[in-house]
């Protein structure tokens, strides 16, 4: 399926970047999303012509409102959700692709191939051929199959990391969660990852990582831009408490644990405290207690921050950027999480949140903050100077385009007059 929004020019001074990715990135919720969200629509207001194929994992549907949320970023979509019919002998999709036939980890093979299979890689080909693309750009080392085609052998090639797998397993196991499906060796993140000329780090400590684990491929900081709420002090709501938070183990077992441990701290505490859950994680979290209320999803995700007095990251460990605490900080809360929330922060200067080591400090913090307005004010003020610092759009992306721009200019210099 193809919703053409624009004309795709097929000459211009400006790059052609083609997109892959299983995440559907509208309406931007979960931190992936909004990550992908945010560079698409940087990459519009570059004037950039992209091309965005979109495959969900399983058997999902591509929703009308994804396709249309697309329209203002992306100029071209080509959606592979499960209205596709699979290929059959002797059917009319394109015969699958032999790319990577040299690859001899079977259990790289099964995780690359939920993913990635060779039938979509070889739908991919034919709209690499006619897009031409400058810029082919793989979401997640798993869909870096769509790198390995011909069809791309003359573009410029990118990973967007997200997040290094060989280091999950480790991490999740203080967690108490075993084997977790996604894990991978050092060889095997590897292999993946030299398919590309470049690959996106989040964070500065991981851009570290990749450098030694692959000191072949050029590896840059492309963090997280966000743009500078300023709510309107007057709808904040007293002793209101927010959560936003994904469905991932890691959000489900740590928003669990709060509402196990902490929350009824803080209302022992503060008896008119009360506690707002936004997002999926609320499909596998419980809870009884009246003060709390599970509400999913919310048509405005701004209204909430907006009337929140103190953010909450609930979230005790994890890999990557914590994205749900820099959105709070965007929007100047009063911010309390565990260590691994400063995660990728420190490094960039003192972290304007509350960061605790216990279920009881986390409660003895959030009470304070809901009590003392002026420390809630100063926050504020940090949280603001610190985002506007370090992740503006054009600090966050001047790298990544300034290697795009060049490659496109270089590519321009070779077309003979």
């Amino acid at each position: 399926m193809k919703p053409r929004f624009a004309s795709t020019p097929q000459s211009s001074a400006k790059p052609r970047v083609l997109m892959v990715t299983h995440v559907m990135p509208y309406p931007p919720a979960a931190g992936n999303e909004i990550r992908i969200y945010k560079m698409l629509s940087w990459f519009r207001r570059k004037g950039y012509a992209v091309t965005l194929v979109l495959k969900p994992l399983g058997d999902t549907e591509v929703s009308n409102q994804c396709i249309l949320g697309l329209r203002d970023v992306v100029d071209e979509l080509h959606v592979f959700d499960n209205r596709i019919v699979l290929p059959r002998p002797g059917g009319t999709m394109a015969k699958p692709v032999q790319v990577d036939t040299d690859f001899a980890d079977a259990e790289l093979s099964r995780i690359q191939d939920g993913f990635c299979p060779d039938w979509f890689a070889a739908e991919v080909a034919p709209i690499v051929a006619a897009v031409r693309p400058d810029v082919v750009i793989a979401q997640y080392v798993f869909m870096s199959r769509i790198l390995e085609l011909p069809e791309c052998g003359d573009a410029l090639k990118i990973i967007d990391a997200h997040d290094l797998f060989c280091r999950k397993q480790k991490t999740v196991e203080q967690y108490g969660i075993k084997n977790y499906s996604l894990s991978l060796t050092e060889a095997q993140e590897s292999a993946l990852l030299r398919r590309a000329d470049i690959v996106l780090a989040i964070q500065k400590a991981e851009q570290d990582e990749l450098r030694q684990l692959v000191p072949e491929v050029e590896a840059l900081l492309t963090s997280f831009d966000l743009d500078i709420h300023h709510g309107d002090p007057a709808a904040v709501v007293p002793d209101q408490v927010l959560i936003v938070a994904s469905s991932n183990e890691f959000n489900v077992k740590g928003t669990q644990d709060f509402l196990d441990y902490t929350w009824p701290l803080v209302r022992a505490a503060r008896p008119g405290a009360r506690l707002r859950v936004i997002g999926k994680v609320c499909q596998f979290v419980h809870c009884d207690d009246p003060t709390v209320s599970l509400l999913g999803f919310v048509e405005s995700l701004e209204a909430e921050y907006e009337q929140a007095a103190v953010v909450v990251n609930p979230c005790r460990v994890g890999t990557g950027l914590k994205i749900k605490t820099i959105e709070a900080l965007a929007w100047g809360k009063a911010h309390v999480a565990w260590p691994s929330a400063a995660d990728g922060l420190r490094e960039l200067g003192d972290v304007p949140a509350v960061i605790v080591h216990d279920a009881v400090a986390f409660a003895r913090e959030i009470v304070a903050l809901l009590a003392r307005e002026p420390e809630r004010v100063a926050l504020q003020q940090a949280a603001h100077a610190f985002i506007e610092q370090h992740f503006g759009s054009e600090s966050v992306y001047s790298a990544l385009t300034g290697r795009i721009d060049a490659c496109r200019n270089h590519d321009i210099e070779q077309v003979p007059a």
